[in-house]
């Protein structure tokens, strides 16, 4: 594992923010408005649009006006999009840490810096997650960052508690820059989920520490948890089931297939026919192509 030294927090500009974007100008748009109103700024805001058809490009800079805009023509998924950033982050050699955040998040004005103070004072400490709150304001719901794979099956589902867990959730990921010089970038195999759960498992098999920060909570408009798929998100869903386990699994099929014929039970027993589908074609698709 590559050597870090620990240097007092400042307040320099040092973080990269590499927000993925789809055709949701509006979410967007305020996710980069909280970024703006950090008591910390970030050298830099990339917003980096997988190919959207819902709006311009131009559009999309003029409603985040404190960003940079990097358009790529064709969706490339979320691992692939923020790559893309990571990249073109990597260029600028001041930026110390990559924080990767959902564009339907909006973040408090200091949560910039407990995240870069976090990590400034724990040099083994290689990322961190940001607990999330989802639902109405007045009432939200508090949604751990730390994740489970529950047995059998390599299941996700939330941790119990934040000093056992096996992933940290993509929704908002803090990174040190030299975890990613040491341990690479996003694998694209994994177009849509399971990309923060394998990472996050290449990130401590380089011996670096994952922790949440959980005095920086975030609001997320979308959801952690997995209820009601759509066709393609059931797809994407199963695919990336598959492939995860079949990277990482000692028993592959024994493994997915419980998992899976739960899943098309459960969509079969409540009509829901396009979620089946898309799972059926994850299946098949994940165990051809690999």
């Amino acid at each position: 594992m590559m050597e870090t030294s620990q240097q007092a927090p400042t307040a320099a500009p040092q973080t990269a923010v590499i927000i993925p974007h789809l055709d949701r100008l509006a979410d967007t748009a305020a996710c980069c408005a909280s970024l703006a109103a950090q008591t910390r700024a970030p050298a830099l805001v990339l917003v980096v649009d997988n190919g959207s058809r819902a709006h311009s490009e131009h559009e999309l800079a003029a409603a985040c006006l404190t960003a940079q805009i990097l358009r790529l023509d064709t969706n490339r998924g979320f691992a692939g999009g923020v790559n893309a950033g990571i990249r073109r982050a990597r260029g600028n050699p001041a930026i110390r840490y990559i924080w990767v955040l959902n564009n339907d998040t909006i973040c408090p004005p200091d949560t910039l810096q407990k995240l870069e103070d976090r990590l400034a004072a724990h040099e083994q400490l290689g990322m961190l997650g940001c607990p999330l709150q989802e639902g109405p304001a007045e009432q939200p719901r508090h949604v751990s960052a730390a994740r489970k794979l529950a047995r059998p099956g390599m299941r996700p589902v939330p941790a119990k508690n934040t000093s056992d867990f096996d992933y940290l959730s993509g929704a908002s990921l803090f990174i040190r820059r030299n975890v990613l010089e040491d341990v690479g970038l996003f694998d694209e195999r994994f177009f849509f989920f399971f990309e923060d759960a394998d990472f996050s498992r290449r990130v401590r098999q380089r011996g670096w520490q994952l922790a949440v920060a959980e005095d920086a909570p975030i609001v997320h408009r979308g959801s952690a948890t997995i209820r009601h798929l759509t066709e393609l998100q059931s797809y994407y869903y199963r695919l990336g089931h598959v492939r995860y386990v079949r990277k990482y699994a000692r028993f592959p099929l024994a493994t997915a297939l419980p998992p899976f014929i739960f899943r098309l039970l459960a969509e079969a027993c409540r009509f829901r026919w396009a979620a089946l589908r898309g799972n059926g074609r994850g299946w098949r698709d994940g165990w051809r192509n690999g």
